[in-house]
């Protein structure tokens, strides 16, 4: 059994980090990633607990697994708060008074007084776990937590919210289901009825991590954290157009700082059209309050109002548009986009013509400068990411892209091509001797006394540390042992210069050849496995060169 809670420790463990590699890290998110951190907790420490030979630590790891128990119910409370969208009930002074009996139970476990909470009798051959009166403290506290949360999420389904938001609660509610069956199973298994069972059961173990496997199956796909998927915090933020988000019923869920100085927002808050018609003239504050009605009639429209403003003989023109933001595939309502861009400015252009054009062009060209920059900026980028930061060659990563595209290509037509794989003789010395520096100066200038050699099609790429492969297209056996030959003689040729005094290194390189000449078209069916065995030939062809005595080339043919 204790192996059944590795697993599935292991399991809940990879299931984390899936969701932190493919969702977009929202408020939700970051709240599911601390629940389901206290959730692991739970079968490691009955793993470790089960592995330790002597009562004290085995007593420790399981206090430490009822610790992260008893914080299960709060975290699932306030989960199940965040998707209900009552999150404005949440706050700092609020949250530490919910959390108060969790914290006081793992006071109590983590304190364990005179073992009231848990001790082991080794005398007792069955039911050796006591628990004591603590214990059924934590296990009504975590009940209550639970019963609390089915309650709201029952309330929010009664009332009659949208499909989106039903299918958040239904989520939660099927998660909180599955690990009450398994905690109730667990202790009735293992707590109750431990006298007719030979040994432990790992059957909340099972539980959370079924739980934990429906929920990352709805949030990666039905995606049902992603609200503001389309509005990126970053770029909201860089803009000066103010910009407010909402979800289906109008509660706040993004902002950006343009907006902070004219509303006193909070996310989690219902937003209130009142306090933003207060900063507005009497006539005014009638039309921008029919707007809102209307938009909220008709929420799938696209909507706009101009609105002007004189204060002290000065005009400010704002432009206030309202969006739907939609599911891409369904066409579901998901929420409102509000957006306040002052076009004062273009208001006073269009008065203005000449210098309007003037301004336009002068627009025109910067956008042109700043396209160039992004052109050279992407030109820069991608052969960063192609190349090897050290010697300017070609990366491991792009040599084995290209070599598969290539190889397909080859054994499609029948062209002969070779590979070499060379590594420097005795480089760790020349790193040891004279540092690191002087190691790097001796790769470049390696690199470069090889490319002089090699001709203009073929692909020279960093393998990694001081090993090299190069890829000769269109290239025979007899002309890749030539080539090869040159390479070789051009590095032992090479001086390279220390910069200690008078001071030189010449190096040598150990080769593996490879060439092919003849092909079968079974290696179409899979032509990574094919280019794999291409370099574990030209690997082993190397070796044997570096442990026969160094600066030499081992050649071989693969048919």
């Amino acid at each position: 059994m204790m192996w059944l809670d590795f697993s599935m420790f292991l399991v809940l463990l990879g299931l984390f980090f899936y969701v932190f590699a493919v969702g977009t890290i929202t408020v939700l998110h970051k709240i599911y990633f601390a629940l389901h951190l206290v959730l692991m907790v739970w079968p490691l420490t009955q793993f470790i607990a089960q592995t330790m030979p002597g009562s004290p630590y085995r007593l420790f790891y399981l206090l430490a697994s009822y610790s992260g128990l008893s914080l299960v119910g709060v975290g699932w409370f306030i989960f199940v708060v965040f998707m209900t969208g009552q999150a404005q009930l949440i706050r700092t002074r609020r949250l530490i008074m919910l959390s108060v009996p969790a914290l006081i139970s793992v006071a109590f476990v983590v304190v364990n007084p005179d073992r009231l909470f848990l001790s082991i009798n080794e005398q007792l051959t069955d039911k050796q776990l006591q628990s004591g009166p603590l214990y059924w403290y934590m296990i009504v506290q975590l009940f209550s937590y639970i019963l609390v949360s089915l309650v709201i999420m029952g309330y929010t389904l009664r009332r009659g919210v949208s499909v989106r938001q039903q299918m958040l609660v239904r989520t939660a509610m099927n998660g909180v289901f599955v690990l009450v069956l398994f905690g109730l199973g667990d202790f009735f298994v293992n707590i109750i009825l431990i006298n007719y069972f030979s040994s432990y059961f790992s059957i909340f173990s099972v539980g959370i991590t079924l739980s934990a496997v429906y929920l990352v199956h709805a949030i990666t796909r039905h995606r049902v954290f992603d609200i503001i998927q389309i509005v990126q915090r970053d770029v909201m933020n860089t803009i000066s157009t103010g910009i407010i988000v909402l979800d289906e019923s109008g509660v706040v869920l993004e902002f950006n700082k343009a907006m902070k100085p004219i509303l006193k927002l909070k996310i989690g808050e219902r937003f209130s059209p009142e306090a933003l018609a207060v900063h507005l003239p009497k006539p005014i504050r009638k039309q921008f309050n029919q707007f809102l009605q209307e938009q909220k009639l008709w929420p799938m429209e696209r909507q706009e109002l101009e609105i002007s403003l004189h204060n002290n003989g000065h005009y400010r023109y704002i432009v206030v548009q309202a969006a739907p933001i939609l599911s891409q595939k369904k066409k579901e309502l998901l929420g409102r986009l509000l957006t306040f861009h002052d076009v004062t400015e273009l208001r006073l252009l269009v008065d203005e013509t000449n210098t309007q054009n003037e301004l336009l062009q002068d627009r025109n060209r910067e956008l042109l400068i700043m396209q160039d920059e992004l052109f050279q900026a992407n030109k820069k980028l991608e052969h960063m990411a192609i190349t090897d930061g050290l010697t300017g060659c070609y990366n491991r990563r792009y040599l084995l892209q290209q070599l598969e595209h290539e190889i397909a290509v080859n054994v499609q037509y029948g062209i002969p091509f070779s590979i070499f794989l060379f590594d420097i003789d005795l480089f760790k010395a020349i790193n040891d001797q004279y540092g690191h520096l002087v190691g790097d100066e001796v790769i470049c200038s390696t690199v470069e006394a090889v490319k002089n050699t090699l001709r203009s099609a073929d692909i020279l790429a960093r393998y990694g540390g001081e090993e090299f492969t190069v890829y000769l297209p269109h290239t025979t056996r007899d002309q890749a042992d030539i080539i090869a030959d040159m390479v070789k003689e051009s590095v032992e040729q090479n001086v390279v210069r220390t910069g200690l005094g008078s001071q030189s290194v010449r190096v040598t390189i150990s080769m593996g050849v490879v060439s092919v000449e003849q092909f079968d078209k079974r290696a179409l069916d899979d032509p990574k496995a094919f280019l794999r065995e291409l370099l574990a030939q030209a690997d082993a062809a190397l070796y044997e060169a570096k442990y026969s005595g160094r600066n030499r080339i081992v050649k071989r043919k693969l048919a």
